[in-house]
């Protein structure tokens, strides 16, 4: 069975502000981090080979503590994602990754300058 994961997390120093933070700042990073996952999560929907639609469906999200997780839950995803020795992959969350990024880190950025203001 091939499983993947890929994190992102923030800075230790920076989670440990954010918990220490007012509610308000804490809401608008998990809405900030929410939203990025969802898309995210759409954004491999999107890209993901369909043969039955499996792959395809069973991509999901989940959330622990400050932390935002998409989760390919098919078995072969890794196959898909990076290929075999017979075939070539053919990325899908990877790219999503790629996509959403900028828009994670101008969203996060500017929840830190209302925080810090």
């Amino acid at each position: 069975m091939a499983n993947f994961n890929i994190e992102l997390k923030g800075d230790l120093e920076l989670l440990a502000v954010l918990n220490k933070s007012n509610s308000q700042i804490r809401n608008a990073t998990m809405r900030a981090l929410k939203n990025n996952t969802e898309k995210t999560m759409q954004q491999a929907k999107k890209n993901a080979p369909v043969d039955t639609g499996f792959l395809k469906n069973n991509i999901v999200t989940r959330y622990e503590d400050m932390s935002g997780i998409i989760h390919s839950q098919a078995t072969y995803s890794a196959f898909q994602e990076y290929g075999t020795r017979y075939q070539s992959g053919t990325p899908f969350m990877r790219p999503a990754l790629n996509f959403i990024y900028p828009k994670y880190q101008k969203d996060m950025t500017d929840v830190m300058r209302g925080a810090f203001k």
